[in-house]
This record gives structure tokens, sequence and C-alpha cells, in this order.
């Protein structure tokens, strides 16, 4: 453990920022009980970060946008995840509950529209985070990278629902569909041609909560969050409710959010635009 200089409250030895006051170390900070480095990232957690956010060395030039699809979906959050290296223990419990007692891995991200598919929820989450740290390391590369990766990942993870109790339940309908019928060019590069046009519903089994508050209550059971963290994972889908007291965190959500949703899950857009959309290596 190790003290901040600032505040005096004790810290983990890998934390590179105190929670309280927002004190950063540097390398070699935090008195001699804070092992080689202080609180410095290790060489080997910088290359997993590095292969999860797109760069390859440097902050030169605007990282471009991956896209991310229902084939590629499930590489590109591996790399998230490998990238938490500080939080590592409370973030893989978290995990370990997401995956294997919620419908996280297969939950829809909405009623309707070009993610109200299987994955489509993990497909918005990945997707906004690579947005939000995209923006982040152009404008305001001081902030944490694994709380970006973390808000946004999670922002939305209420709507996985609890354990045995997803948010949202598929009804199958009889009329064949295919991607192409739906009018939804973004849901052909997500999907295959189905033979039934997903339908969902919402649980009325659910105590009624909205996203934001299901997933802080999610997340903060399993994870110690900073209040900036917490701000965002409530309130980054409704910041109007905030009347304008937003920290740089829910702000920088909030855009990735809204980017993700108005620009790059419309394929005419982005094509009309030329916005940057590339495939991963």
């Amino acid at each position: 453990m190790k003290k901040c200089p600032d505040c005096g409250m004790v810290i983990a030895n890998q934390a590179i920022r105190c929670p309280k006051c927002k004190f950063t170390f540097t390398e070699g900070e935090g008195g001699s009980d804070a092992g080689v480095g202080g609180g410095s990232v290790a060489p080997a957690a910088a290359a997993v970060s590095a292969a999860a956010t797109g760069r390859t060395g440097g902050r030169d030039g605007i990282m471009p946008m991956v896209e991310v699809t229902a084939a590629n979906v499930d590489e590109l959050y591996g790399q998230l995840k490998a990238a938490i290296v500080k939080r590592k223990t409370e973030f893989d419990h978290f995990i370990d509950f997401l995956e294997n007692r919620t419908a996280w891995l297969t939950a829809p991200a909405e009623l309707k529209g070009p993610l109200a598919c299987e994955k489509g929820l993990l497909i918005r989450s990945v997707s906004t985070a690579k947005q939000l740290l995209r923006i982040k390391d152009t404008i305001m590369p001081q902030l944490d990278e694994e709380s970006a990766i973390i808000i946004s990942l999670f922002h939305e993870v209420g709507k996985a629902g609890i354990e045995g109790k997803p948010l949202y339940i598929l009804e199958e309908t009889s009329a064949p569909t295919t991607s192409s019928a739906l009018g939804l060019s973004f849901s052909s590069r997500i999907s295959t041609t189905t033979s039934s046009s997903p339908n969902y519903a919402i649980n009325n089994k659910l105590v009624h909560m909205s996203v934001g508050v299901r997933s802080l209550f999610l997340v903060s059971q399993y994870m110690l969050l900073s209040d900036d963290e917490a701000q965002a994972i409530s309130y980054g889908s409704d910041v109007e409710l905030l009347d304008g007291k937003l920290s740089p965190y829910t702000l920088l959500l909030s855009t990735a959010l809204q980017m993700q949703k108005t620009i790059y899950e419309n394929s005419d857009v982005v094509s009309g635009y030329s916005f940057t959309v590339i495939q991963p290596k």
C-alpha cells in the first residue's frame, strides 16, 4: 500500500491516481513500499493497453474507428478486458458474474433498431469503448484509460438484467426475414440471414429501474468506483438530468455514445460524410 502525498489516503500500490483528490503518481512515487516503479504501468501492461486501444506507439494523429461486428466483437472485447491491469481482480470477478450468470454476452442493445439482435449490447458496449478511447486520447489524454474502459463497457450493463432474469425477452415471429429486408444496412454487418425477425419485450419480472441505475447497482457490487465513474455509468445516457454538471468522464462517455448511435450505427451517415471505419487486422 502507499499514501497519497496530497490528502493522505492509503491506496493500492498499482494505483496511478488517488480516487479522492485525483493526485496523479509518477514513476517512483509512493514510498519504499510502493514497489518498483511506484504507480507506473509495467511495459507488458502498456503493450496490452496499446493493442486494446489501437495505438502502436506515441499519440500522433487520431485513432481510426474500428468497425465492431458480430464476427469480431469477441476478439475486441477480449482485448479491452486484457487492458485492465491495475484493477484486474475486481474487474475479473465482475466479468465472471456477467458472462456466466447474466445475459451480458447475448442481450440486445435495444428493443428495436440495428442492434436489436443477439450480441447487440456487447457490440454497442465495445464500440462505445473504442469511441471513448479515441476521443480521450485526442483531447483528454490525462484521464485514466482503465476508467475509460470500465465506464464505457458497463454504462449499459443493466440491460443484461440480473441473475436469472434478463431485461429483454426474445419472442420469435413466424415471418421469414433477411437482414436486407429490415432496411438497416448496419444490421447486415452484424448478423446473418435469419429465419425469423427477433422481437424483444421488457421482462416485467424485474424491479423497475433506469438502465443507468441498474448498471451502477450491478457494477458497484463488485468494483469500487470513483465518484466520476459512478456519475458516468449512472447518467452517461441521460446527461440532461445532470443540469449541466457533468464530470469530464461523463461528458466523454455521452459524446462517445452519441457518436456511436447516431453515426457509426448508420452506414448511410458513415459513407455520406466519409467517416473513416477500418476492419481490425
